[in-house]
Order: C-alpha cells, then sequence, then structure tokens
C-alpha cells in the first residue's frame, strides 16, 4: 500500500479540519502578499522552502516589505519632473535677463511651473 492509499483511506474529516488551520498558517505569508507585483516567486518560495523556520520567516519578509523598486521608480519620477521643473525656470530666467521676457512674464510662468 502506498503512502498516498494510506492517507486517503485513513483520513478523517477531524483530521481533515485541523489541516484547514495548519495550510492557512503555512501559506499566510502568500496570502499576505498576494497582491504584490511578485506574488508568484513569492509562492513558489512559500510553497518549496515554507516548511523551514527559514524559508517561511524569508517569505513572511518578502510579503511584508515595501515594494521597494515601485517606490524607486516613482521616486526617481519626481525627481526627474522636479529637475525639468528648475531647468524650465532656468531657462524662464535667461530669457528675462536676455530681455526676452518682463519680469511680470517671469513671475507668472514660474508660478505656473510651481503650481
Amino acid at each position: 500500500m502506498s503512502t498516498a492509499e494510506f492517507l486517503l483511506k485513513n483520513l478523517t474529516f477531524v483530521d481533515f479540519l485541523w489541516l484547514l488551520p495548519v495550510l492557512f498558517f503555512y501559506f499566510l505569508p502568500y496570502l499576505i502578499g498576494r497582491k504584490k507585483p511578485d506574488f508568484k516567486t513569492l509562492f513558489v518560495i512559500n510553497l518549496l522552502a515554507g516548511w523551514s523556520i527559514i524559508g517561511w520567516v524569508f517569505s513572511l519578509y518578502l510579503a511584508l516589505r515595501s515594494d521597494s523598486i515601485t517606490s524607486a521608480i516613482s521616486s526617481g519620477a519626481n525627481a526627474t519632473s522636479k529637475a525639468s521643473v528648475a531647468d524650465e525656470i532656468i531657462k524662464l530666467h535667461n530669457l528675462c535677463d536676455q530681455g526676452v521676457l518682463t519680469q511680470t512674464e517671469f513671475e507668472r510662468q514660474k508660478n505656473n511651473l510651481l503650481s
């Protein structure tokens, strides 16, 4: 008799009921991080290495960490947009110095860029 046949014949309803919370706890890191962009990687790590305490804690860490790649991209985009606003203000100031823009036009354009 194989192990699978033995389990199927001897697994009772009560055994199945205590197995559900154990499975829930085992896959808790995946359930926490299921909305993250790398949820497939998280699931595989939790499935294959979750049986060890280190693997389970590591998958929990992955589930709870902030999305550093996404935040780095968004902060880089903000830095780029701020740099471009600063570049535009410098260009406007140069135009004002050259006499192409008046001081009031420069202030109006600068306020538009900053708001």
